[in-house]
């Protein structure tokens, strides 16, 4: 990296608006878009083109103003190109797939998706001391996992392979020797123990470090005599005397202070150095754009000049900002957010991913950050920034809450998605609450669905699906002692069987349902289990014991219930609702019909709050929310009536009568249709508005 600091950027020329000087180097001054609520990760310059100062559309140049011809400039060099581009993602197996490198794969993806072009992945495996068994396997692996594919590369075929640079030596020898032959380059003897010692001598002296050149003035012939004898040599490019300017679509143009030295091309053991076979394959392999991180842009004059070598055209450039912490150091590969794994392990969705990465440097025009893939391609362009990029979580967390409700919203949906990601973990969760809460016995209902029996509870990891980790789950539960798991997921008592639609035989049912239930809730908490727990009412049903309590702390808030004006005890009030919802037939269950019922049926209950002393018009939430999630908070009861279904909404309707003492008198248990009718039909029974009928108004049997 010698010579960063020595780095020259040019200014914009007053008269053309393009940079076509080289000045001494400045440093970067903060952008004005850093207060911006939407720039999330840097708070350094930023090629932002923003809106034009005015109507510059199909102006000439002459007619500009300077701040219009610059905005052209820049404007110019954000648009992608009308043609089809041809990028390439060269990852070096010495190491595993982290952020900044998936950042580069996706630049490259998106320009050649953008333009209708080819994106190709290359191996570039020259550095063989340093390679890592298993790293191409998982390179390839995580690439494909955060949703990216490629056109060309070592497991797809193409016109322009082999895709690993270790297959090609034979093609860069060919290159060597070319430039040995035209001059351009040279053998080099020098020994590795020659070059140190001549480095710790400059070094003490203060002096450059370079490669002095000792090798330059070896003769053709004698080059060649040495090398038929078998000395060791690598080989060495012929830098140019006067320093190279790079064209950069970020930067424009820089260049270094001094020239290069003659640097290396082919290593002593016969392999090229990454910069050589870079070029070299850049350019058999028709690659158009190279977008990489800054760190490569001191090397990007090497490149140049090897191009230039050879009478070639380089690629355009784009060089992007470094990923640094709130230090502005360099992220360290050591940090949990640089590797794939950790996000794979905090379940984050690759569209989460790839939308992270991409505004790691990148500037949408939108005012909307949330974009998918399909997004990414549709408005990606070069308006990249300048300046290191510091990184924020924070975002990652938001984009998550975003592509997760996408995800759960999407009609229809994707299933492998979603089981993945949320719904498996539910059913793990639900399983593993089932095996850990402490069992009461059931409590026999007439109203109940048949339950799945399964004979055996094996172990959640051993299923394959999310649909058959249900099928390890019994309704019916033979009593076991009373006794505190350590960490219970959900604790006993609080909740009978699951509810029918998790028992059911079919696995589409089971699965409908908990994808209506994750529609219907907020998002769900990075730890599951504790989403499960704060929604556990819509996966199991409520106990008559839970109902009691939660109705003695309810009746100590207010006093005097009353139905259409008049004082009503509250089991007539329970049997009034079961009568109300019981008439809406399965076919009318809609939010459609639910919303303006629940509305008119709450306003015909009001009672007096306790502690503001104020009538409640809209009483009925307060017996809806008791009977249908025990109080616990959740979604809008039209909801919670919806996604539970009519049987299972009834159900507890009619279990929160029964709280009160409500009875259907028969000599058989009647069914479920058979208590909403003889709801229907009970008398309910009003009273007159006295301090006696009121205090009986909100008083439950003792015998409850």
């Amino acid at each position: 990296m010698r010579g960063i600091g020595l780095l020259r950027r040019a200014a914009a020329c007053p008269s053309c608006g393009t940079s076509c000087r080289a000045l001494p180097s400045t440093r970067t001054s903060v952008s004005r878009f850093s207060s911006s609520p939407r720039l999330w990760f840097s708070s350094t310059t930023r090629v932002n083109i923003g809106d034009p100062p005015l109507n510059v559309e199909g102006r000439s140049p002459a007619m500009m103003s300077g701040k219009e011809r610059r905005w052209r400039a820049v404007h110019n060099r954000a648009e992608l190109p009308k043609t089809p581009c041809r990028t390439r993602f060269a990852p070096s197996p010495t190491g595993y797939l982290h952020l900044g490198s998936l950042r580069t794969a996706l630049f490259n993806y998106l320009i050649a998706k953008a333009t209708g072009g080819q994106f190709i992945l290359r191996v570039e495996d020259t550095d063989q001391t340093r390679l890592v068994p298993d790293a191409e396997e998982r390179l390839f692996a995580d690439l494909k996992w955060a949703g990216l594919s490629w056109d060309e590369g070592p497991d797809v075929k193409g016109l322009y392979g082999p895709y690993r640079q270790s297959e090609r030596l034979d093609i860069y020898n060919q290159h060597t020797d070319k430039l040995i032959e035209q001059g351009a380059a040279y053998r080099c003897f020098c020994s590795p123990e020659d070059l140190d010692a001549h480095q710790r001598a400059a070094h003490t002296r203060g002096g450059a470090t370079a490669y002095p050149g000792t090798c330059r003035s070896i003769s053709p012939a004698e080059s060649e005599e040495r090398a038929a004898r078998g000395d060791p040599f690598a080989v060495r490019f012929k830098s140019s005397p006067e320093p190279v300017v790079a064209q950069d679509i970020v930067f424009n143009r820089f260049q270094k202070a001094i020239p290069e030295e003659d640097f290396v091309i082919r290593k002593r053991d016969g392999y090229p150095t990454y910069h050589f076979a870079n070029v070299i394959d850049d350019k058999l392999m028709e690659i158009t754009h190279v977008v990489r991180g800054s760190e490569w842009l001191v090397s990007t004059p090497k490149h140049v000049e090897l191009y230039n070598a050879f009478g070639w055209t380089p690629p355009q450039f784009a060089h992007v900002g470094l990923l640094v912490n709130s230090n502005r150091e360099k992220l360290s590969k050591r940090h949990d957010g640089v590797n794939m794994t950790w996000y794979q392990d905090q379940n984050i969705l690759p569209a989460t991913l790839l939308n992270f990465a991409a505004l790691l440097g990148w500037h949408s025009t939108r005012t909307n950050d949330v974009m998918t893939l399909q997004d990414l391609v549709k408005n990606f362009t070069f308006n990249f920034s300048r300046g290191d990029i510091i990184v924020s979580f924070d975002k990652l967390r938001f984009l998550q809450e975003k592509h997760m409700r996408l995800l759960i919203d999407k009609d229809p949906p994707d299933a492998p998605l979603l089981s993945q990601y949320l719904l498996r973990p539910m059913v793990t969760s639900i399983v593993q609450a089932e095996a850990r809460r402490v069992i009461l016995p059931p409590t026999a209902s007439p109203y109940a669905k048949p339950p799945v029996q399964v004979e055996s509870t094996p172990d959640s990891g051993s299923s394959n699906t999310a649909a058959d980790l249900l099928d390890n789950i019994s309704a019916q539960h033979e009593p076991t002692p009373v006794s505190k798991s350590p960490d219970p997921v959900v604790e006993e008592p609080f909740a009978g069987p699951l509810v029918p639609a998790l028992q059911s035989s079919q696995p589409v049912e089971r699965l409908t349902y908990l994808l209506a239930v994750l529609r219907a809730t907020r998002l769900p908490d990075p730890d599951i289990a504790e989403y499960i727990l704060k929604n556990k009412y819509l996966f199991w049903k409520i106990r008559k014991a839970t109902l009691s309590q939660e109705w003695d702390k309810a009746r100590k808030t207010f006093k005097r219930v009353t139905l259409n004006g008049v004082l009503t005890p509250p089991r007539d009030i329970s049997k009034f609702l079961v009568a109300r919802f019981g008439s809406v037939p399965e076919q009318d269950w809609t939010l459609e019909v639910l919303g303006p019922l629940i509305k008119t049926t709450v306003q015909q209950i009001q009672y007096l709050d306790l502690k503001t002393d104020a009538i409640v018009p809209n009483g009925g939430y307060l017996f809806l929310r008791i009977a249908l999630q025990a109080m616990l908070p959740g979604p809008a009861i039209s909801q919670v009536m919806l996604t539970l279904g009519r049987h299972e909404t009834m159900c507890r309707l009619i279990r929160l009568a029964e709280v009160f003492q409500w009875d259907v008198k028969s000599r058989m248990k009647p069914t479920l249709e058979e208590t909403i009718q003889a709801a229907i039909m009970s008398p309910i029974q009003n009273h007159p508005t006295t301090a006696a009928a009121a205090a009986a108004a909100t008083t439950v049997p003792k015998s409850v």
